[in-house]
């Protein structure tokens, strides 16, 4: 990242399938924090009840060099991919998948939650993986609220989730390439966190939705605060009279050439070249949409 000390972004609306979200990362500031070349606030938006639409797979797209990685404040997610993947998230929950050298997937609202209703608010990140890792096999897994270890925080100020990577003796159970973490804090009404950055990171915060004080700096409304020169400590405090939610998320600095076009994250334009090569000649294999959706791992 360059390289100011904080660098604030309130992103840019974007149209991703037919969600209208928040994208944070990139932008005109920062390509990256560690490995996260990529992150969308999908805003909350309201489901009205209804009978779901036959699903024809109208939003399936290929990736290649990169973890997708979908977290669910609320609603619930469905994944299918061309490896035969299918499974279903709830709220708390996260879909994970290494598209290593090449895979083809989709995510929707559960038919489920599409019947019932319901508010739907994720996040979605895109990992960047280590050339090493960029040409193997893909990899899928599904996360429910109950798999993230928590922390009480002290003087009853919340909770701190392990959502990726680990804290103290919490781990999260999700694979990780390049340090990556992600900590989901639930932050009770007028109380404070303090949080100690490890040495020769990159990190960020966001707070999706109510404000929170970052290092003294009023922060919140899908807003994203990033720290470039290693603050010794990241403070925390919200004012309000409600819990609000904050993510802090980092890793280790790439060191590797970031290529990105469309779908696809390599180290070269010729990477690049080759990964659409591979998709048009069919080697991502084939979306299979005519089974019912299942929770198949």
């Amino acid at each position: 990242m360059n390289r100011a000390n904080k660098i604030s972004s309130g992103g840019r609306n974007e149209k991703v399938a037919d969600w209208l979200v928040n994208r944070l990362l990139p932008n005109d500031q920062i390509i990256n924090v560690g490995p996260f070349v990529s992150m969308d606030h999908v805003y909350p938006i309201v489901q009205q009840g209804q009978e779901p639409k036959p699903y024809r797979g109208q939003h399936a797209h290929p990736h290649r060099g990169i973890v997708t990685f979908s977290y669910l404040l609320s609603g619930s997610l469905q994944h299918v991919d061309s490896r035969g993947h299918h499974c279903t998230a709830d709220s708390g929950g996260a879909l994970w998948m290494k598209a290593g050298n090449g895979i083809i997937h989709d995510e929707r609202l559960s038919p489920d939650f599409q019947r019932k209703g319901g508010i739907f608010h994720a996040l979605q990140f895109w990992i960047n993986l280590p050339a090493v890792n960029k040409l193997e096999e893909p990899e899928f897994k599904a996360l429910f609220s109950y798999d993230f270890p928590e922390l009480e925080l002290p003087d009853n100020a919340g909770v701190l989730r392990v959502v990726l990577g680990s804290c103290g003796v919490c781990q999260s159970p999700v694979k990780t390439f390049s340090g990556e973490f992600i900590y989901h804090l639930r932050l009770n009404p007028k109380s404070a966190f303090a949080y100690t950055p490890k040495r020769d990171i990159e990190y960020a915060v966001l707070i999706p939705a109510d404000e929170v004080h970052v290092n003294g700096r009023v922060t919140g409304r899908s807003h994203l605060l990033a720290f470039i020169n290693n603050e010794p400590t990241i403070h925390l405090y919200n004012p309000g009279i409600v819990s609000s939610d904050a993510f802090i998320f980092g890793g280790n600095e790439c060191l590797e050439p970031i290529v990105a076009a469309g779908p696809f994250v390599m180290n070269s334009r010729k990477d690049i070249a080759q990964a659409y090569a591979d998709f048009f000649a069919g080697r991502y294999g084939e979306l299979k949409i005519d089974k019912p959706f299942q929770n198949q791992l």
